[in-house]
């Protein structure tokens, strides 16, 4: 027995030191293991670097290229000569006395020269170098400006992304909160029926109750012993879903303290959130740079009616046996161009699809401002709408327990029924479940709030964070419009800061240089 106990303690000291079930997780943690594990949330990051590299393809299109191309083989060659029969010729010339001297010489050549047959197998190499230097592509150029765009678009799709992680994180997170609080306020209702049923059984058998009580009490217990179980399993349900996120299954989390801070927007105007919302809103900036590049690929079809020019420089060797072809080697250097004239209506084609897609992309950008200033105006208002909530359900909770206790006291003076107690005790319950549920209601819409503005950042979880670690920190809502640009996201760093669309706008509005591209362009729209 005492070996069994030894061993027992052991296996209990080894569980505790490899299990991470057995210590509770705080907000922060739970975005860090999402972050690490979310399955989405890496398929995401992968997609933006994929298509990060669409940029670096279409400026490669830009640079040299430089192609080697060679052959080596047999050749086999099979025909005739021509040969001379010197022994015809010397006959020819004894024998034959012509008078005409030119009549002489065809004939002895007739009778001289013959054709043989030749059959030969030699060696052949060949090989050359070209390299290729683009100097006028136009579409390549649009096709390159279009890249750019749309990788600004991906960033914003991803800053989006994390934001959105960051919401089904708190989700997760405060999602355990809320099922355990039901849960134990489920518990105890059941303990008090509980309690009272013992009590009321009682005093029936001593002739105090009526058998109607009895029942009506059993009743209210058997319903709540079946709340406990369906909330016992809503918590395994959320700790599940908060597995699926993480990668980790969770025992237990930080709770949330009594004293969170219940404050109103800052700033509270909605105009003032508005005003973030068109300017970093991340789906709204994604949909005006996918529009940019829509505009760019109109030009980048277009310009298949644009000649192009090329610098080339190519070597060429040819080593060819048998005596028919001499060996070479031959430098050529100079610039190729070419003039499209007709390809059957293909590029204009194109061009009209891409109009279309560049007036489908314009189209996106009005329902993406649409939605973001709809999104706005709801979690504004219903952030205001849950900071009086709470306050409310706050005073319900002490009015029904006030409640309850008048109507206890009438109840046992006879001038209150039983099932009235059992009704007011319900309400506090409920009070107390409703006071919950709104606190969490009040952060949950408040993150939504900032992410339908665009300002959203893991700042505002490690906020929610200190809330709970040390009850009485405070929250500042103090927004900075630096927010709203990334220099990277998660572990992914972007080469150049993303900026909102306007911001780029201004920037190249103000540039004066002009590229050769873009002088070549206003020649062309001049025309």
């Amino acid at each position: 027995m005492r070996i069994i106990t030894v061993v027992s303690r052991l296996s209990l000291i080894c569980f505790c030191l490899s299990s991470t079930n057995l210590f509770a997780e705080n907000l922060e943690e739970i975005f860090s293991l999402a972050r690490k594990n979310d399955a989405e949330w890496a398929g995401k990051k992968q997609k933006y670097l994929a298509d990060r590299e669409k940029m670096e393809q279409a400026f490669g299109s830009l640079l040299p290229t430089a192609d080697l191309n060679g052959s080596w083989g047999k050749q086999y060659y099979e025909g005739s000569t021509t040969t001379l029969d010197q022994a015809g010729a010397i006959d020819c010339i004894i024998d034959e006395n012509p008078a005409d001297i030119g009549e002489w010489v065809d004939l002895c050549l007739d009778r001289s020269i013959g054709e043989v047959p030749l059959k030969e197998d030699y060696s052949a190499t060949m090989y050359d170098v070209t390299i290729s230097q683009p100097l006028l592509r136009m579409d390549r150029w649009h096709r390159y400006k279009r890249a750019k765009s749309m990788d600004n678009a991906a960033k914003a799709n991803l800053a989006f992304d994390q934001q959105e992680l960051m919401i089904r994180s708190a989700e997760a997170y405060f999602g355990v909160l809320r099922a355990e609080e039901e849960m134990r306020l489920a518990q105890s209702e059941e303990k008090t029926l509980r309690t009272q049923l013992t009590e009321i059984k009682n005093r029936y058998k001593l002739g105090l109750m009526r058998d109607t009580d009895v029942f009506e009490l059993q009743a209210q217990h058997d319903i709540a012993k079946a709340a406990v179980i369906v909330a016992q399993s809503q918590v395994q349900v959320v700790k599940e879903n908060m597995a699926l996120l993480t990668g980790t299954y969770i025992e237990i989390v930080n709770p949330l303290p009594k004293d969170i801070p219940i404050e109103p927007p800052q700033p509270y105007e909605l105009s003032e959130w508005e005003d973030f919302a068109r300017k970093s809103n991340y789906q709204l900036i994604s949909a005006q740079y996918a529009a940019d590049a829509a505009d760019k690929e109109v030009m980048e079809k277009k310009s298949g009616h644009a000649p192009t020019a090329d610098l080339f420089l190519r070597y060429e060797h040819r080593d060819v046996g048998g005596g028919f072809i001499p060996s070479s080697d031959t430098t050529t250097f100079g610039v190729r161009v070419t003039m499209p004239l007709y390809s059957g209506g293909i590029t204009t084609s194109q061009g009209r699809e891409a109009d279309y897609r560049a007036q489908e992309a314009r189209s996106k950008v009005d329902l993406a401002l649409r939605n973001a200033l709809r999104e706005t105006r709801q979690y504004h208002t219903q952030v205001n709408a849950n900071v009086a909530s709470v306050q409310a359900r706050l005073r319900a909770v002490k009015s029904n327990n006030s409640s309850l206790r008048a109507i206890k006291a009438g109840w046992q003076d006879g001038i209150r029924t039983m099932s009235d107690a059992l009704a007011a005790q319900r309400k506090v319950f409920q009070a107390r479940k409703e006071y919950a549920t709104s606190r969490y209601d009040y952060i949950l819409n408040t993150l939504k709030l900032k992410k339908a503005a665009g300002v959203l950042s893991p700042n505002d979880l490690q906020t929610l964070n200190s809330w709970l670690d040390s009850p009485t920190d405070t929250v500042s809502s103090v927004l900075d419009d630096s927010d709203s640009y990334l220099e990277e996201v998660d572990d992914i760093k972007f080469e150049q800061e993303l900026k909102t669309f306007e911001d780029e706008k201004k920037a190249e509005t103000g540039s004066s240089h002009k590229s050769l591209y873009d002088a070549f362009k206003a020649w062309r729209e001049s025309e």
